[in-house]
C-alpha cells in the first residue's frame, strides 16, 4: 500500500479564532456605519470639520484614542493643531472636544439649549439601571423637577447650619482617625466624606453610614469607568453589547443586569425607605428626605408618588454622586502636600498666625486664611477630579467659527485644558497656591478652578457648594494639627511617590504611602 501523506497547515486556538471571527465584525459593522454616516454627514455642509490627528478607514480614530489621561492627548492635540476645538471619529461616533475658556462658553454657556444634552449612556442606564442619576437625565422636564427638589432644600438656610454642624461634626471624628491610624488615612477620609452626605441626606446612623458608604464606592468606581467617551459605541451598535462586553477592559460587565438592579435598589431605594420607617416610629433625624417628604405638595394625590420619586433620585444623587469629587480632591491634597512641603509650611504658619494652636479652624475663619483657600484651589486645579467631565451631547448639526459640528456628537469639555493654560496659570504643572494671591490676598483676577470642575453650562453641579466648603474646613483642620511627609522603607530612605492616577471620569490617584505625624504635643487634647 503506497504510503499517504498528510499536510498539516498551521494550528488555529480557539481564542485566535475569536479574535479574527472578533476582527471581522469590527470591519463589517465599520462599514456599514461608515456608509450609513456618509449618506447622513456628506451633503449637510461643505463646512470642514474642526481639525484633529489623521484617521483611518472605517475605524476613523479608534486606534489611536487614548487609552488613559485622554485629557492630556486632546490638550496635546489642541496644541499641535492649533485649534481650540478638536474633532475625532471612532467607528462612526462623532467626537468634539473643546480646550479653550471661549469654545466652552461660547457653545456649552451661549448655546445650552442645544448642547445641555446626554448621549444615550446605553450602558449605564439600560444595562446597569442608573439613568436615574441626574447627570445621565436627559435635558427635560424629569431634569428640571428634581434640580427644584434639590436646590429647595440645599440652597436653604436651614441646610446650611445643618452642612456646618455635621461637618464640624465629622472633621471632629477624621481627626482622631489620623491620629489613632494614620496609614489607613484613604479609608478614614472616604467614611468622611460618606458619613457628612449620608447625615444630611438620610440623618446620622453610624451603622448604616460604613454599609452605604461601601456601596457608593463601589458604585462610583463603576460608573466611573462607564462614562468614559469610548463607551458611546454601544449607544450606536447596542445589539454589539454582549460582543462587547468580555474584550472591552475597564467597563463594568463583571455584573449581570439583574446584579446591577440589586445594587440599585441597595444605593437608592434601601436607604430611603429605611429613612421613611424611622419617620414614621420618630426616631429620625434631620435630613433632607425628612424635610423634603414632610413638605411635599399633598393637594394632588396622584402626584405624591412622582413627587416621592424625585426626592429619592435627589437623594441618591447627593450620596452615591457626591462623594467622589470631594474625595477625589482630599486625595490630591495629601499627595500636594507630601510632594510640596513648602505649600504646607506656609499654610501652617498662616494658621498659627491667625488662628493659634488653642482651637480648631471654623467654616467662620475662611476670610482670614486666604493661603488656605489657595491651597484649594491649587489642588483642584493641579489635578481636577474631573477633568473632563460627563460627555455633552449634540442633537441637531451646528457650525462654529467656520467649521462644520455634526449632529449626534459626543461634545467634551477638556477642563484639564483649561487648568494647564500656560497664559491662565504660568509654569502648570508646579503646584504654586500663590498664583491666586497678590500681596497677600486673593487675586480675583486669576479664574476660580472651581468654575471648571463642575460641569459646564446648564449641567454644571448644583452640589458643588457642598463639596467645597467640605474641602475647606478639613484640608485647614488638617493642616492645623498634622504634617504629612514622604513615607520612609525599612532602611530609612525616602520612597518617592509614583504620582500616578487612575483612569475614569473621575480622577484621584492611585493609593499612595506617605507618613503624617501630629505637629505638637497638644495635638491629641486639642482634637
Amino acid at each position: 500500500m503506497p504510503a499517504v501523506h498528510f499536510e498539516v497547515g498551521p494550528i488555529v486556538s480557539p481564542m485566535s479564532m475569536a479574535l479574527s471571527i472578533w476582527d471581522a465584525f469590527l470591519y463589517g459593522s465599520g462599514l456599514l456605519l461608515a456608509f450609513s454616516l456618509y449618506n447622513r454627514y456628506a451633503k449637510k455642509s461643505g463646512l470642514p470639520l474642526p481639525p484633529g490627528p489623521p484617521k483611518w478607514p472605517v475605524l476613523g480614530h479608534y486606534l489611536d484614542f487614548p487609552s488613559s489621561a485622554e485629557w492630556e492627548s486632546f490638550h496635546s492635540w489642541s496644541k499641535e493643531y492649533k485649534s481650540d476645538i478638536i474633532h475625532l471619529n471612532v467607528f462612526g461616533v462623532s467626537i468634539v472636544i473643546l480646550n479653550s475658556v471661549k469654545t466652552i462658553s461660547d457653545l456649552m454657556e451661549k448655546r445650552s439649549s442645544i448642547y445641555s444634552g446626554r448621549p444615550k449612556f446605553t450602558l449605564i442606564n439600560k444595562y446597569m439601571g442608573f439613568g436615574w442619576l441626574l447627570p445621565f437625565v436627559p435635558f427635560g422636564a424629569a431634569l428640571k423637577e428634581r434640580r427644584r427638589v434639590f436646590q429647595r432644600y440645599f440652597q436653604s438656610k436651614t441646610f446650611k447650619e445643618t452642612l456646618q454642624s455635621q461637618t464640624s461634626l465629622h472633621v471632629h471624628r477624621l481627626l482622631l482617625q489620623l491620629l489613632d491610624s494614620p496609614d489607613s488615612y484613604m479609608e478614614h477620609i472616604k467614611h468622611f466624606v460618606g458619613g457628612i452626605l449620608h447625615s444630611v441626606t438620610y440623618g446620622t446612623d453610624k451603622q448604616s453610614n460604613v454599609h452605604y458608604v461601601n456601596l457608593a464606592e463601589d458604585v462610583t468606581d463603576a460608573l466611573s469607568g462607564s462614562a468614559i467617551p469610548i463607551s458611546g459605541l454601544i449607544d450606536v451598535i447596542p445589539w454589539a453589547l454582549p460582543i462587547l462586553a468580555p474584550i472591552w477592559r475597564g467597563l463594568p460587565f463583571n455584573k449581570t443586569p439583574a446584579e446591577w438592579k440589586d445594587l440599585v435598589y441597595q444605593s437608592r431605594d434601601e436607604p430611603f425607605l429605611k429613612t421613611k420607617k424611622m419617620i414614621a416610629e420618630g426616631n429620625a433625624e434631620d435630613s433632607f428626605v425628612s424635610w423634603s417628604l414632610e413638605n411635599m405638595d399633598r393637594s394632588s394625590k396622584s402626584d405624591i408618588a412622582e413627587q416621592e420619586l424625585a426626592i429619592k433620585d435627589i437623594a441618591g444623587v447627593v450620596f452615591v454622586g457626591g462623594s467622589s469629587t470631594s474625595k477625589a480632591v482630599l486625595y490630591s491634597f495629601f499627595l500636594a502636600m507630601m510632594c510640596f512641603p513648602d505649600a504646607q509650611r506656609k499654610a501652617q504658619e498662616e494658621l498659627d498666625r491667625v488662628i493659634g494652636r488653642e482651637r480648631l479652624p471654623e467654616p467662620q475663619d475662611e476670610p482670614f486664611l486666604p493661603y488656605i483657600s489657595a491651597i484649594v484651589k491649587e489642588v483642584q486645579r493641579w489635578h481636577p477630579p474631573g477633568p473632563m467631565g460627563i460627555p455633552h451631547f449634540l442633537e441637531q448639526d451646528d457650525e462654529y467659527n467656520g467649521y462644520r459640528i455634526p449632529g449626534q456628537s459626543l461634545i467634551i469639555g477638556n477642563a484639564w485644558a483649561l487648568l494647564n493654560d500656560e497664559w491662565e496659570y504660568p509654569d502648570p504643572r508646579n503646584f504654586l497656591p500663590e498664583r491666586f494671591l497678590k500681596d497677600g490676598k486673593p487675586d480675583p483676577s486669576v479664574r476660580d478652578p472651581a468654575d471648571f470642575g463642575f460641569g459646564f453650562g446648564r449641567r454644571v453641579c448644583p452640589g458643588a457648594h457642598i463639596a467645597l466648603a467640605t474641602i475647606w474646613l478639613s484640608v485647614a483642620s488638617i493642616l492645623s494639627t498634622f504634617t504629612i511627609s514622604k513615607d520612609v522603607d525599612e532602611n530609612g530612605e525616602i520612597i518617592e511617590p509614583t504620582m500616578e492616577y487612575q483612569a475614569g471620569v473621575t480622577h484621584q490617584p492611585v493609593p499612595f504611602k506617605c507618613t503624617i505625624k501630629a505637629r505638637h504635643d497638644r495635638t491629641g487634647s486639642l482634637i
